[in-house]
């Protein structure tokens, strides 16, 4: 389900390079004794070439076919690898392999027949040098495109499995409002939790069980309210869990300034949410309601439709906003949390 999971390790260019010379210069061949010294010679020399040519283009083909058909990917893991590697530059990446393996493939069958019709030793290992130069030189040329795919692959290969099958609950607002320490009480996941924003730097996956059957609860970086074009990759990964994989949204807000933003920009965040996704669920949290007085509570809940109050780190109103969030599943039965007691 996870479609990066199963991509091939991928060696630096000059690592690359270093591991497959070496193989080839300890290569054994069995030749007759009795062949004269020149067939030796080109046997030998043919074989290094055939060997490296061989090998990379192999190696080379191996990574492209580990990586997924982008375009039949899940939306979900297609915007999430757009936003934090870039699609266009992960396809021109992949097609820049496939053009090396075929040029390293060219090389070493012009130089193993250049080698078979060497007329010396000295000719035939000539070849062969040459061979390795023109290889290595295609290799470190394009090697910015491994770098790459190198960083690009720490990082894919780090996205949570998620199902698309199973009921998902996503968790969103604004940094610090207290996301984290409520997917942590209701679920599987630990996500990090400190007093400063963006914490959440990329999607946490969490599981409870309502009705014996598995419930997903994904933790969302912070987001923003400000123009999509201006949003950084943080932010655009929790559009994507909303756009692609939530059937109801969870919404926390914190009117209490500990996260550091007023509770205005909170609200149009939630309105903008709500234009992008009109038909999708959206469960509404005020967060923190043990560091407000009545009066304010009341005058926030009344630029609310019907919120449910919460202290998360304590457990206060966890199991009612659980509850809220599974009138919307078409599953029946009790919620089951894991690890922690609810009150």
């Amino acid at each position: 389900m996870q479609p990066f999971s199963k991509i091939k390790k991928i060696h630096r260019p000059q690592e690359l390079l270093d591991i497959v010379f070496h193989r080839a210069s300890r290569l054994s061949l069995n030749v007759p004794k009795r062949d004269p010294f020149i067939v030796k010679a080109r046997k030998r020399e043919a074989a290094r070439v055939k060997f490296i040519s061989d090998s990379l283009e192999r190696y080379l083909t191996s990574i492209v076919k580990t990586f997924p058909n982008l375009d039949k990917i899940h939306p979900f893991y297609y915007e999430l690898a757009d936003v934090l590697v870039g699609i266009g530059r992960l396809k021109e990446a992949l097609a820049s392999l496939e053009g090396i393996s075929r040029v390293i493939k060219k090389i070493g069958k012009e130089k193993v027949r250049e080698i078979k019709f060497s007329e010396s030793p000295k000719s035939a290992a000539k070849a062969r040098i040459e061979a390795y130069a023109r290889i290595s030189s295609v290799i470190e040329k394009r090697g910015k495109k491994l770098d790459f795919l190198i960083e690009a692959t720490k990082t894919l290969s780090k996205l949570p499995t998620i199902s698309t099958d199973e009921f998902t609950v996503v968790v969103a607002g604004y940094p610090n409002t207290g996301k984290s320490s409520f997917v942590r009480s209701v679920s599987s996941a630990k996500p990090e939790i400190a007093e400063y924003p963006f914490t959440t730097k990329k999607i946490i996956l969490g599981h409870f069980s309502y009705n014996d059957q598995r419930c997903q609860i994904i933790d969302t970086p912070g987001i923003l309210d400000r123009p999509m074009n201006q949003r950084n990759k943080i932010e655009l990964q929790a559009i994507a869990a909303i756009r692609h994989i939530a059937n109801v949204v969870v919404f926390i807000i914190d009117p209490t300034l500990s996260c550091g933003y007023p509770i205005e920009p909170q609200l149009e965040l939630l309105s903008e949410i709500k234009a992008m996704f009109p038909t999708l669920p959206i469960v509404i949290v005020i967060n923190k309601v043990d560091l407000m007085d009545n009066e304010h509570l009341e005058e926030v809940e009344r630029k609310l439709d019907n919120p449910i109050r919460m202290v998360a780190i304590q457990n206060i109103g966890v199991r009612e906003t659980i509850e809220a969030v599974m009138r919307y599943s078409k599953l029946q039965g009790e919620v089951k949390y894991e690890k922690r007691a609810l009150r």
